[in-house]
């Protein structure tokens, strides 16, 4: 009797699953250029008011470093120069840290909005924990400010601020 290899069925299932995977590649090929085509035709940017917000947070943020510095030029620049009475702002701005250590400076911002292309306003609300050098006592002072921007060579810049009632 002639001995005869029985044939396995594993080559015959490796034939099946490799004409699948050629078919499958011809018809992915063939199919997603035009899908890719689609889901980029729709760029995605971000809002302006985004783009403002993300400006109000970086002057914010100038401001929080400033006071945890004590670093008065840092705190003027995140202000106009027509800032109404500024020096007097700066004045009592140095004599509060002349008294009080700044411990934590936390801020919430709220209704950014775009007047103009070279103004904005936005609502902030400041919570600075203070250190009294003289009482030696912790204070959290919270306070919230209607703040008005406008934008210049070196970009946006507080022009105007109103407290806010409630904080």
């Amino acid at each position: 009797m002639a001995r005869r290899r029985q044939r396995r069925p594993g080559r015959f299932i490796s034939l099946i699953i490799l004409v699948l995977l050629i078919v499958g590649g011809i018809y992915i090929w063939r199919h997603l250029p035009t899908r890719v085509v689609t889901t980029t035709q729709a760029p995605t940017t971000s809002a302006p008011q985004d783009d403002l917000r993300r400006e109000v947070e970086k002057i914010a943020e100038k401001i929080r470093s400033a006071h945890l510095n004590k670093d008065i030029n840092k705190w003027l620049s995140c202000y106009n120069s027509s800032y109404p009475h500024l020096g007097q702002l700066e004045n009592r701005q140095l004599e509060l840290w002349k008294n009080y250590d700044i411990k934590e400076v936390n801020y919430r911002i709220s209704n950014v909005q775009r007047v103009s292309d070279t103004t904005a306003t936005a609502d902030i609300i400041w919570n600075i924990q203070l250190y009294d050098h003289r009482s030696h006592d912790y204070t959290l002072v919270r306070q919230g400010y209607k703040i008005s921007l406008d934008k210049g060579p070196g970009g946006w810049k507080i022009r105007d601020s109103k407290e806010i009632a409630g904080g």
